[in-house]
């Protein structure tokens, strides 16, 4: 009796450089399903947390257990969106895409850390857009690397 308990990825039916793409196609999808997520607990924030004015960015954040997951799912998306963009580089496949996508997250980011502190609404309507363009991005990199 024969078991395949791991597959071998250099398999026959395979060419070379399409496990990269499936890894790149993975990790699009995840950053892109982390995006929602972090879209909707941002949402929930924005809707039912009240901030408090005139304190530091740390106790602000870490103030509410919503504010903190959402922070902290940005930590993850980051990391997510750096993971991307060096798979996406090493295969020569969606580069720009992931590029745009990290950029808009980090704009996103920046706004988020803005927000915090003053409230804006300006700095609210740049998370959103963020999120929008980066969900863009990961989804259409899925789709390019068909």
């Amino acid at each position: 009796m024969t078991t395949s308990a791991h597959q071998n990825s250099a398999r026959p039916d395979r060419a070379p450089g399409s496990v990269q793409i499936e890894r790149l196609r993975g990790n699009c999808m995840g950053a892109a399903v982390l995006l929602i997520i972090e879209f909707s607990i941002g949402v929930a924030v924005n809707l039912y947390v009240t901030l408090p004015a005139h304190k530091s960015f740390f106790s602000t954040v870490f103030g509410s257990a919503t504010l903190a997951a959402h922070a902290v799912v940005a930590l993850v998306l980051l990391g997510a969106a750096v993971a991307a963009l060096v798979r996406a580089i090493r295969s020569k496949k969606a580069i720009l895409l992931t590029a745009v996508g990290l950029a808009a997250i980090l704009v996103a980011a920046f706004a988020g850390s803005s927000f915090a502190t003053n409230q804006s609404n300006g700095a609210s309507l740049t998370m959103a857009l963020g999120t929008a363009v980066a969900m863009f991005c990961y989804t259409a990199a899925v789709f390019s690397l068909r």
